[in-house]
């Protein structure tokens, strides 16, 4: 079971909202004093603007991370008391499922074989339409299916 502070879920869902109709990302931190939430930017619009080609999809339907904010979140990851739990991004009008592409993104090299890239960390998928949310879901890696598998999410204090 992933739990999450009311409070991290909470700025997640507002995220995900105001990002709406695009798609959000970001991470969420263990840290001395509670966890914290990162907004990240999704520069799947710029992908596709300067490479159609090999980025079809904009941000309505992808997110990309920045590659500088995902070095600091790792190096902020690393820092003493500090851990990432997760990463969440939201699919707007759509389900929170763990799409092909999100699974691809999750793994080391984009292959099954290699297992995730961030051992340990959670993937977190939130549903919104219309600006509301309908529904959160957390993924985590299962070693014995060596797959990604919903695991229940319990809210905390």
């Amino acid at each position: 079971m992933l739990t999450l502070e009311r409070e991290a879920l909470a700025v997640m869902r507002t995220h995900a909202e105001e990002a709406f109709p695009e798609e959000c990302c970001g991470v969420v931190f263990a840290s001395p004093d509670g966890q914290v939430v990162r907004r990240m930017t999704n520069i799947q619009n710029r992908l596709n603007a300067a490479d159609p080609v090999s980025h079809p999809r904009d941000a309505r339907t992808a997110y990309y991370f920045d590659d500088q904010e995902l070095f600091e979140v790792v190096k902020t990851g690393e820092r003493p008391g500090w851990r990432i739990v997760l990463f969440y991004h939201s699919h707007p009008r759509h389900g929170a499922y763990f799409s092909a592409t999100d699974k691809a993104r999750a793994l080391w090299g984009g292959e099954i074989e290699m297992g995730p890239a961030h051992p340990g960390v959670a993937y977190l998928v939130v549903s919104v339409y219309e600006r509301a949310v309908r529904d959160v879901r957390a993924y985590v890696w299962d070693e014995s299916a060596r797959d990604f598998v919903e695991t229940p999410l319990g809210v905390g204090a």
